[in-house]
């Protein structure tokens, strides 16, 4: 995998992942404002390059509104990008109990595991966000990812070309 490729697989689930807590924001009923306020400021400080300032905000947020999962799977990025591992497994934990069956969850999960150099767990859940969403790239990039690191070279190549595919469909 190229640096460019992993930068924009990282990238892309961050954006997905500020979308979901944007859309999910909007659709609440009774949505705080001030907590939309946090997410607001977390995105900003997350694309200026300022994920510790990012976390400080999510944690007031989630301190507000503590079952709203996306909150959690913001922060889990935001702590991994500040290189905090532990906690950003928590918060990928959290994510997934409040939300089993959102493959970003078990992405984001899985590139923790990654960081962490957890082949195994990191393969496990890239393939749950597969089964779960059999039609998004970001699945299969993810396990090309995973396989790579493990020498798995035909795995890689067949599921970095299952990929490449699938974002070819989405792109038409």
């Amino acid at each position: 995998m190229s640096a460019l490729h992993v930068h924009r697989c990282v990238f892309r689930s961050f954006l997905i992942s500020v979308l979901l807590a944007l859309s999910a924001a909007s659709l609440a009923q009774a949505s705080n404002k001030a907590v939309d306020d946090f997410v607001a400021q977390a995105h900003k400080a997350m694309t200026s390059g300022k994920p510790q300032e990012a976390v400080s905000l999510l944690r007031k947020a989630i301190d507000l509104e503590p079952t709203r999962a996306e909150l959690y799977l913001m922060r889990s990025r935001a702590l991994d990008s500040s290189g905090k591992m532990d906690a950003a497994l928590e918060d990928a934990n959290k994510y997934i109990e409040l939300a089993p069956n959102d493959a970003f969850g078990y992405l984001n999960r899985s590139r923790v595991y990654m960081s962490m150099e957890k082949s195994q767990l990191a393969l496990a859940d890239a393939t749950k966000a597969i089964e779960l969403e059999p039609n998004e790239p970001d699945g299969y990039f993810r396990r090309s990812d995973i396989y790579s690191d493990m020498g798995k070279d035909a795995e890689a190549k067949a599921d970095e070309a299952k990929a490449e595919e699938l974002d070819r469909k989405a792109r038409r």
